[in-house]
């Protein structure tokens, strides 16, 4: 069969491969593994590949590296591992590419496949998948002869441990001893990254580090947030982490179990990465456009960026930015990896609180750090009757002009270019906080209106 009889559009999903397991279904699977080893020469290509904890996301990923060793390309099998293992595999091997499988965070039924190029940065759907690519280059199966070989890498997670803390020199976390509770959302985060901050001296307490029997709900939601929050208090923690499925996106919780603003944690790992610079760059998602003016007086200069898979990546790649984030929970460190790397972020997080003299505690540490301009901002509270899982699931599903974007405690929506409101949940599960952001006041009224409308109305639909 020709690869143009083949349309793959049902399985994009935000420009990036997505569905569940029957949607996906081994022979489709292979079929994209046979896609992709043929977009990266067949024969000539080695591939990284390596997938959460599910049963569902291990029989695809074998399906696919079944598709890709079917043209000659060599595939090797990291098993389960979090992604930014996948990206160290990728340098350390000298790879063409790398695939990552993982649960979809407010999908739990999906598998989200994420396509890495040989520097690091994720390429979008159509760049491979769309039918105009397929079309341009037919699948060539590789004779029995040349069929490639799988390669079994086990200790990927065991490199990436001995690398990391080397390469950032986070010795002053040694003397610290820091209590931090990591939520490793039933994914490969627990193969890897409480054992690195041991390594560092931190005492860990984990949760949700198990290998799951069936397919659990992704984390984190409001349920899982709170239950952190409370451990943080109980435990007396000094930080408090949740990962997303995949280990590529991370929020941070202060020693009260307080969300800490992304914004902040921008603003403190810029403040450290301009440690003996003059004048930097960095890269934001357009919704960061809060940050513009502390960025300039602080002779930082912005790029601000669309969110589509690969694209801050690809931005910082070009300006030569020293730093790239938005409010997913991304931060980007090019020195050590060109997409998402919450690992480095926190021993880097940790290591500039262990050098502060001023802050005994994680909480007036952030405070001193929050740069956003509480003008802008109006909130109000609602409590929900639906269920506060699905109704964050509709709302981030939901058909609507305006963009949607993932926060992983909440959604954000975009109404207009400087202008976006936010729902998220709080340290009580069916509480949530509308923030509408807007210059002017009356825009912000206007948003606010406008998603408390919305968001009554849907809750009266799943009640």
């Amino acid at each position: 069969m020709q690869s143009n009889q083949y349309d793959f559009s049902h399985l994009n999903r935000k420009n990036r491969l997505a569905g569940t397991a029957n949607d996906l279904s081994p022979d489709q699977a292979s079929m994209l593994g046979e896609i992709l080893g043929t977009y990266l020469g067949g024969e000539e290509a080695v591939v990284v590949s390596a997938r959460d904890y599910r049963k569902d996301t291990r029989m695809i990923s074998r399906a696919f590296n079944a598709g890709l060793i079917s043209v000659g390309t060599t595939v090797f099998e990291l098993h389960a591992s979090s992604l930014p293992v996948v990206q160290f595999a990728l340098r350390r091997f000298s790879a063409h590419a790398g695939v990552h499988m993982a649960a979809a965070h407010r999908t739990a039924e999906k598998i989200n496949i994420r396509i890495f190029d040989q520097t690091g940065i994720e390429v979008p759907f159509q760049d491979i998948f769309s039918k105009e690519k397929i079309q341009q280059k037919p699948i060539k199966r590789a004779p029995p002869d040349k069929i490639a070989d799988i390669l079994s890498v086990k200790q990927a997670n065991d490199l990436y441990r001995a690398a990391i803390s080397s390469a950032l020199g986070t010795d002053i976390l040694k003397q610290q001893n820091f209590s931090v509770v990591v939520d490793c959302a039933f994914g490969p985060v627990a193969e890897v990254f409480p054992n690195i901050l041991a390594q560092n001296g931190c005492n860990v307490l984990t949760l949700n580090a198990f290998k799951p029997e069936n397919i659990p709900e992704s984390l984190p939601n409001p349920n899982s947030l709170s239950i952190l929050s409370r451990t943080m208090v109980a435990a007396n923690g000094d930080l408090g982490i949740a990962f997303d499925p995949s280990g590529s996106r991370a929020i941070y919780l202060d020693e009260h179990g307080r969300i800490i603003d992304p914004c902040v944690i921008v603003s403190i790992l810029l403040q450290d990465k301009m440690i003996g610079r003059q004048e930097g760059k960095v890269v934001l998602s357009n919704s960061l456009w809060i940050m513009e003016k502390w960025l300039k007086e602080h002779d930082i200069t912005p790029y601000f960026s669309n969110e589509y898979p690969g694209e801050i990546s690809r931005t910082v790649q070009f300006q030569r930015a020293i730093f790239g984030a938005d409010e997913q929970g991304i931060y980007i460190h090019p020195t050590i990896s060109n997409e998402s790397e919450p690992f480095a972020s926190t021993l880097l997080l940790l290591s500039s609180f262990a050098r502060d003299e001023k802050h005994k505690y994680i909480s007036t540490f952030v405070e001193d750090r929050d740069i956003c301009d509480k003008d802008i901002f109006e909130d109000k509270s609602y409590s929900l009757v639906a269920d506060p899982k699905l109704f964050l699931k509709k709302i981030y599903e939901r058909d609507n002009e305006n963009k949607i974007i993932n926060t992983l405690n909440g959604v954000k929506i975009i109404h207009d270019k400087r202008k976006w409101s936010h729902i998220f949940s709080t340290i009580i599960p069916s509480k949530i906080t509308i923030r509408a952001c807007a210059e002017n006041s009356e825009d912000r009224e206007s948003i606010l209106n406008e998603t408390m409308s919305m968001v009554e109305t849907l809750d009266g639909e799943l009640s």
